[in-house]
C-alpha cells in the first residue's frame, strides 16, 4: 500500500494507514467477480454493524435494501471500463436497521483484460439524504433554499425549462432570458440527449450521469437526479444536476486502496503529541480552506480564527486527557469565506512507537447549518416583513406576562390594523399591499422603539408588545406615535397612498390576565376604534365586551334571517316638488327579529356590511322592489320607479351586474323603472371595474343616484364622469335649512350645479312646508321626507300613488 507524492501533497506514513482505516467513517472494501466480498477496511462494523470477518467471503448482495441497486452498480462500474462511479442505495445494518449509502467504486481487470471484480467506498450519507427528501417535499422551501444549494436545479414541464436556480445559470453559463426558452436537452451532449429522453419517459428517479454541454461548448460530466412533482395541475419534473468534473478527476485515484485515504471526501488531520500538524489529506484543504503547504508542519491552533480558540483549546485539553471529542468548529482562512466543521478527534496509538499522534476528521457542514439557520428563522419570523411572526408574539406575550406578575409591573398589547389596506391590496393588487405592509412594518418600528416587540400577526394586523411598564401612559405615547407615523402617505411605485391605523390597546393585569384574553380584548378595542372613525386609538374597556356579545348576537339572528319574512321592505315616496306627482318609490330595508325585537336599520346594516350578508341581502332587497314596480307598472303607473339603495360592499361583487339583469329579467320590468343608489365613497376610489360597471348599468337602461351627496369629499370630476340621472342631498342639510345662511346657501349651490349638469336633485329629510317652498323656489326638483310620508308597507303603496299630494 505504497503511496507517492504529487505536486504538494502530503502522504501519510505506511504505518499509520491502518490506524487511519479504522477510525475513518468511510469504509472501503474490494469484492471479487461472483460478488463476494475478499477484503473490507476493518471500521466496516461502525457503519454496517458487522465485523470485517462477519462479510468477508459473504455476497454483497445481502447487504443492499434493494438488491437491483447492487446490480446496477455493477453495471455501471462495468460501463464505466475502469473509471470510477458513484450511487446512492439504501443498505441494511446487522441489526435490521437501514441507513442511507454513498458508495464510489471503479471496475478491477486481470492483466489479461478479464473482469476480477470492483474496490471503492462507501459512505454514511443518511443524515444529508434525509435532509434532501425534506427538502424536496416542500415547494416552498425550494423557492427559498434553492439559490443556497450548491446544486444546481431546475424544473421543466414536457422537457421546457420553467424554473430554476442561480446555481443552475452559473453552471451552464446562460442568461436568465435565455434559459426560459430553451428545453432541458439544450444543456445535454447531443450523445446522451435519446439517454435522458428515455429516463424521462420511465419516469427514472434515481441519479444518473450524462455529458453537460455549456453555452460556450465545452463539455463536463454531470449527474442528473430527477423526480416526478406537481405544480398545480401541471405534471413536472423537478431536476438536480451536480457537476461531476472536479470529483471525476480524484475519483481516479480510488482504484488504488493505497491513497484511499488522500481521497476520503472528508478532512483528515494527524497531529502530534505536541500540537503540530504532521499529515493533512487533500480533501482538508477543500474543507478549511488552508492549502496543504501552510498547514503541515504549523501548531494546530493556528489553523483556526480567534473566536474558535476557545473550542479547539478545549478539543486538546480533552485530547491530552485520553479522551475523544466531537463537536462543531467555526473556520475561517484568511481571506476565504467562513464555513462550520464538525469535527471529531481521538488519539491514536502508532504500532512500534511510543510517540502519541491524534487523528482529526472534520466535514463541512455549513450548508446544513446555514439550512437550519434558515429555518429556525422561517418559523419565528414573517416571511415578508421579516417581522416577528404570531408563534413569537405570543410567546413573547406569555414571557412578558410572566416576568411583569413576578415583579408587580404591566404588559400593554397594542392590536394594529391598516384601515385602507383591503381596498389597495383589490384595487392596485397584492404588489402594492405588499409593499404597503412592509413600509407599514418598518414605521411600527420606528413607533414603538427599541423597547417593545413588533410583530406581524397576520393579514394587515400586527401587534406591539410592551412588557416590564408602569402604566396605560406609555403605551399611549406609543400608540400617538403610531397614528402620528400614519399620518403621511405611503410613498409606492410613484404613488401616494394613505393607510391609516386603528389601534386597540389593553393593559396587563387590568384588561386580561393571559395571553388570549388581552388578545381578544386589544382586539375589541381596535373594533371600537374602527367604529370611531378608524385612524385612531382605543384603550380596551368592559362595555367594549357587551357590545362586542351584542354585534356577535345581531350577526347570528342576521344570519338565520336571511331568506325569510323577518326582512322586508318599506316605501317612501319621491314626490315632484312643482306638482306633488308620486315619481317614484325608495325601497328601505326592515327587519323584525322573534327575539331581539324590530332592528333600527342603522344598527344591523354595518353589521351585514362588514360581516358579508349584506350581498345576499342586497340581491333579496333587489328582486322584492323590482317584483313590487312590476305590480306598480301593470296597474297602471307605468312611469313610476323603484330606488334602491347599493351598498359598497354588494356594488363590487363579481356577480352583481348579473343580479341586476337577473332581476329585471325575472320579473319583466322595465330598466327605466329601476333606479340603484350609490354611495359617494364608492366613486372616490377611482377604480377602473367601478367605471365599467357603471357604464354598464347606464347602456342596460337603469337610472343612477348619488346618494347622500355633500357629506364625503365630493369631487365634481365624477358627475360628469360617470351616467348619472340624480343627485339626493343628504337629509343633513335640510335641518336648519331655513335659519342658517351658510347651509341656506350650500343646497341652492347644489341645485343650480346639477341643474347645469342636466341631473335631477332629489332633496332628502323635508319635514315643514317652508322647507318645500324655499325648494320649489330654487327649482329643486324633487323632495323626500316625512313632510309627505313615512315609510309604508307595499300594501299601502298602491292608495299613495292613486292620490297623491296637493303643494
Amino acid at each position: 500500500m505504497g503511496a507517492s507524492k504529487r505536486g504538494g501533497d502530503c502522504i501519510p506514513p505506511p504505518d499509520l494507514l491502518p490506524v487511519l482505516f479504522e477510525r475513518l467513517n468511510d469504509v472501503f472494501f474490494r469484492s471479487s467477480a461472483d460478488g463476494r466480498l475478499d477484503w473490507l477496511s476493518p471500521n466496516v462494523s461502525k457503519l454496517l454493524g458487522y465485523t470485517a470477518d462477519e462479510l468477508i467471503g459473504t455476497s454483497a448482495h445481502r447487504l443492499y435494501v434493494r438488491p437491483d441497486d447492487r446490480v446496477a452498480l455493477l453495471k455501471a462500474a462495468l460501463e464505466a471500463k475502469g473509471a470510477a462511479v458513484e450511487m446512492e442505495v439504501e443498505q441494511r445494518r446487522k441489526d435490521g436497521a437501514t441507513i442511507w449509502s454513498l458508495i464510489s467504486v471503479c471496475a478491477v481487470t486481470k492483466p489479461s483484460g478479464e473482469f476480477a471484480g470492483i474496490q471503492g467506498m462507501v459512505r454514511d450519507i443518511t443524515d444529508l439524504w434525509l435532509t434532501r427528501k425534506t427538502l424536496e417535499d416542500s415547494e416552498d422551501r425550494f423557492r427559498r433554499l434553492s439559490d443556497v444549494a450548491t446544486e444546481a436545479i431546475c424544473i421543466h414541464f414536457e422537457g421546457k425549462i420553467i424554473d430554476f436556480n442561480r446555481a443552475f445559470e452559473t453552471l451552464f453559463r446562460y442568461s436568465r432570458e435565455e434559459f426560459l426558452s430553451m428545453w432541458a436537452w439544450d444543456v445535454i451532449d447531443p450523445r446522451d440527449i435519446p439517454r435522458a429522453k428515455e429516463m424521462v419517459r420511465l419516469q427514472y428517479e434515481d441519479p444518473y450521469e450524462v455529458r453537460g454541454l455549456r453555452k460556450d461548448g465545452s463539455i463536463f460530466p454531470m449527474e442528473i437526479y430527477s423526480k416526478h412533482s406537481k405544480m398545480g395541475e401541471k405534471s413536472v419534473r423537478v431536476t438536480s444536476i451536480r457537476d461531476l468534473t472536479q470529483r471525476k478527476q480524484a475519483e481516479e485515484t480510488v482504484r488504488l486502496l493505497s491513497q484511499a485515504v488522500e481521497q476520503s471526501p472528508v478532512g483528515v488531520m494527524v497531529v502530534d503529541g505536541a500540537g503540530m500538524v504532521q499529515y493533512v489529506n487533500s480533501a482538508h484543504a477543500e474543507i478549511s480552506h488552508h492549502p496543504v503547504e501552510t498547514v503541515v508542519g504549523r501548531p494546530l491552533v493556528q489553523m483556526f480564527p480567534a473566536k474558535a480558540r476557545g473550542v479547539v483549546e478545549e478539543m486538546w485539553r480533552t485530547l491530552s486527557g485520553g479522551g475523544d471529542w466531537r463537536g462543531e468548529v467555526q473556520s475561517q482562512a484568511k481571506g476565504g469565506p467562513s464555513s462550520w466543521l464538525q469535527v471529531r478527534a481521538s488519539r491514536v496509538a502508532t504500532p512500534g512507537e511510543d510517540a502519541t499522534h491524534f487523528l482529526i476528521v472534520m466535514e463541512d457542514v455549513t450548508v446544513r447549518k446555514e439550512q437550519e439557520r434558515r429555518l429556525q428563522h422561517q418559523a419565528l419570523f414573517d416571511g415578508l416583513t421579516d417581522l416577528p411572526n404570531r408563534t413569537q408574539a405570543l410567546d413573547r406575550l406569555s414571557h412578558d406576562i410572566e416576568t411583569a406578575r413576578d415583579a408587580d409591573r404591566k404588559v400593554a398589547l397594542l392590536f394594529v390594523d391598516l384601515d385602507e389596506f383591503k381596498s389597495i391590496n383589490d384595487s392596485l393588487g397584492h404588489e402594492y399591499g405588499d409593499e404597503l405592509l412592509v413600509l407599514a412594518s418598518e414605521r411600527l418600528r420606528r413607533a414603538a422603539g427599541s423597547g417593545a416587540m413588533v410583530a406581524r400577526f397576520g393579514g394587515d394586523e400586527f401587534l406591539v408588545i410592551m412588557g416590564d411598564i408602569e402604566g396605560a401612559a406609555a403605551a399611549e405615547v406609543v400608540a400617538a406615535a403610531i397614528v402620528e407615523e400614519f399620518s403621511s402617505p405611503f410613498g409606492i411605485s410613484r404613488r401616494d397612498l394613505i393607510a391609516t391605523a386603528s389601534i386597540g390597546l389593553a393593559i396587563y393585569p387590568d384588561d386580561g390576565r393571559t395571553p388570549q384574553t388581552l388578545l381578544r380584548n386589544a382586539d375589541t378595542a381596535m373594533y371600537q376604534a374602527k367604529l370611531g372613525g378608524r385612524n385612531r386609538y382605543c384603550f380596551f374597556t368592559a362595555r367594549m365586551n357587551e357590545e362586542a356579545e351584542s354585534r356577535l348576537r345581531i350577526e347570528g339572528e342576521l344570519r338565520r334571517a336571511v331568506g325569510t319574512e323577518q326582512l322586508f321592505l318599506h316605501y317612501q315616496p319621491l314626490v315632484e316638488v312643482r306638482t306633488g306627482r308620486v315619481l317614484g318609490m325608495e325601497a328601505l330595508l326592515r327587519w323584525k327579529n322573534p327575539e331581539l325585537g324590530a332592528m333600527p336599520p342603522d344598527r344591523f346594516i354595518p353589521q351585514a356590511e362588514t360581516s358579508g350578508l349584506i350581498v345576499p341581502i342586497g340581491r333579496m332587497v333587489l328582486n322584492s322592489a323590482c317584483l313590487a314596480a312590476r305590480r306598480w307598472v301593470d296597474a297602471g303607473f307605468g312611469d313610476v320607479r323603484v330606488c334602491v339603495n347599493v351598498s359598497p360592499r354588494q356594488f363590487q361583487d363579481a356577480g352583481f351586474l348579473g343580479d341586476v339583469r337577473a332581476a329585471l329579467g325575472a320579473t319583466e320590468l322595465p330598466a327605466a323603472n329601476l333606479e340603484l343608489e350609490i354611495t359617494e365613497g364608492l366613486l372616490l376610489a377611482e377604480r377602473g371595474e367601478v367605471d365599467v360597471l357603471l357604464h354598464a348599468l347606464g347602456d342596460m337602461g337603469v337610472h343612477l343616484s348619488i346618494d347622500d351627496f355633500g357629506t364625503g369629499y365630493s369631487s365634481l370630476s365624477y358627475l360628469e364622469r360617470y351616467p348619472f340621472d340624480t343627485l339626493k342631498i343628504d337629509r343633513s342639510f335640510m335641518v336648519g335649512m331655513l335659519e342658517r345662511q351658510e347651509r341656506k346657501v350650500l343646497v341652492e349651490t347644489i341645485v343650480a350645479m346639477a341643474s347645469g349638469l342636466g341631473l335631477k336633485v332629489i332633496a332628502e329629510g323635508v319635514e315643514t312646508t317652508e322647507q318645500l317652498a324655499h325648494l320649489d323656489a330654487i327649482n329643486c326638483d324633487i323632495a323626500q321626507g316625512y313632510l309627505f310620508s313615512r315609510p309604508i308597507p307595499e300594501a299601502e303603496v298602491m292608495a299613495l300613488l292613486e292620490r297623491g299630494f296637493s303643494v
